[in-house]
């Protein structure tokens, strides 16, 4: 299975790469999971029907690994809730492929910090729960948030 085809929206992440994200972040809400994968204490659970894009973020401090499907949406939702609403920060790891989008280009580019880490993640796989090889396009992760120094 090819982890960055379109639709292929469930795979997981690595609880190393959370880990090491929360230690610094605290997060408070998984803005994208399932009730099976959920980092936070608090999540939107989109295989329960919950929609986190018509949601409000509030004042949480959020994790969100987004379905590849709906990556565009997820990322205005995330400049949205950080500069017109009350959420202080997000922080949102995507394919390094999704660079050149629009919604890449108009919310984050100009906008927030974001840095391409080096090597390739091995996502989790939701069925055999084990890292996936074949992530072909690296990973990105953007940290949305008004000022990246408080």
């Amino acid at each position: 299975m090819k982890m960055n085809v379109k639709g292929n929206d469930n795979f997981r992440t690595p609880d190393h790469l959370f880990e090491q994200l929360n230690r610094i972040f605290n997060f408070t809400l998984d803005a994208a999971c399932t009730l099976e994968d959920c980092k936070c204490e608090s999540g939107f659970f989109y295989d329960y029907g919950v929609d986190a894009i018509q949601e409000s973020w509030g004042k949480h401090r959020v994790f969100c690994n987004p379905p590849f499907s709906k990556k565009a949406a997820f990322i205005e939702k995330a400049y949205n809730e950080v500069i017109n609403g009350d959420c202080p920060v997000v922080v949102m790891i995507l394919p390094s492929n999704c660079q050149d989008s629009k919604a890449f280009q108009q919310y984050v580019k100009k906008n927030f910090f974001y840095e391409t880490l080096s090597g390739r993640v091995a996502f989790i796989d939701p069925e055999t729960k084990k890292p996936m090889k074949g992530n072909n396009s690296g990973t990105t992760i953007v940290y949305f948030k008004k000022d990246i120094t408080k």
